[in-house]
């Protein structure tokens, strides 16, 4: 008779498109809000949370603070922790608890109201609302064991008081970096940007380098780039491990609003 062993696993699930899907759990669009409110105004948006499974889904809401890391990874904190928090601006209807039953959808009011105090001279605040799946569902892993899943969904929050978007980023420095001993990459390079406006960023770097002594280029992987005024960002690229000799110019191209909303940036280095 084949044992079976029961296990539990919690699953976070952080929104960055506008619709998210967990296994066994739940989906929520959108994935992001934003609102711009002037102190001591008030507006309402909508979340849809849905229930694709055949039981009843049992779903508790939660706010934390978040931010970004210098990589651009998430990092979350209990509600109140940061200086530009806005968790205690955010009231979610129905409240903190709520069922869904098998293929149910259900809309939610997240009503976000900033304070006539409110302090001003923090351009950007922010908060997490977590909906956290209450009753595990079944699941099987890949060896067959039996293992219980829940999962924790996170649609993100931005405020800002202005109406107009203030954006502005710093390319503080651009190197390149050797591979390691025993490394099989071609090393990589590594741009140091700051988000030096007054709003949120969601961008994009496009890298290209340049052989200037057989003039072909090579054109890399686009990254994403998302950012909190202030931040720091350490964008890397990875080189080809099959990089030829000689010497090269990198190209990084920070997309990072509208069209022309661009900054360029050059490095010469050789391999």
């Amino acid at each position: 008779m084949k044992k079976s062993i029961c296990l539990f696993l919690a699953f976070t699930l952080t929104a960055f498109h506008h619709e998210l899907l967990a296994q066994a759990g739940m989906t929520v669009s959108p994935g992001k809000l934003y609102f711009k409110l002037s102190p001591g105004a008030t507006a309402t948006q909508k979340i849809v949370v849905s229930n694709p499974n055949n039981k009843e889904l049992e779903i508790g809401v939660s706010m934390n603070d978040w931010d970004y890391d210098t990589l651009g990874n998430n990092q979350t904190y209990d509600a109140g922790t940061l200086k530009n928090s806005g968790s205690s601006w955010v009231q979610v209807m129905p409240g903190s608890y709520f069922t869904l039953q098998p293929n149910e959808k259900r809309e939610l009011d997240i009503i976000f109201t900033v304070p006539s105090n409110a302090n001003t001279s923090i351009p950007v605040h922010t908060a997490m609302l977590f909906l956290t799946q209450l009753n595990p569902g079944d699941a099987k892993a890949e060896d067959g064991t039996s293992i219980k899943v829940s999962v924790r969904m996170g649609v993100k929050i931005y405020h800002a008081f202005s109406q107009v978007e203030e954006k502005d980023i710093e390319v503080v420095n651009f190197t390149d970096i050797l591979p390691a001993k025993g490394d099989k990459t071609g090393g990589f390079l590594e741009l140091y940007l700051q988000n030096t406006g007054k709003i949120w960023l969601e961008g994009k770097v496009k890298w290209e380098i340049l052989n200037t002594q057989t003039g072909n280029k090579t054109k890399l992987d686009d990254q994403d780039i998302y950012s909190l005024p202030g931040d720091k960002r350490i964008m890397r690229q990875v080189l080809p491990a099959n990089i030829t000799k000689g010497k090269y110019i990198a190209t990084a191209i920070i997309n990072y609003g509208n069209k022309d909303e661009l900054k360029l940036v050059e490095l010469e280095f050789v391999r």
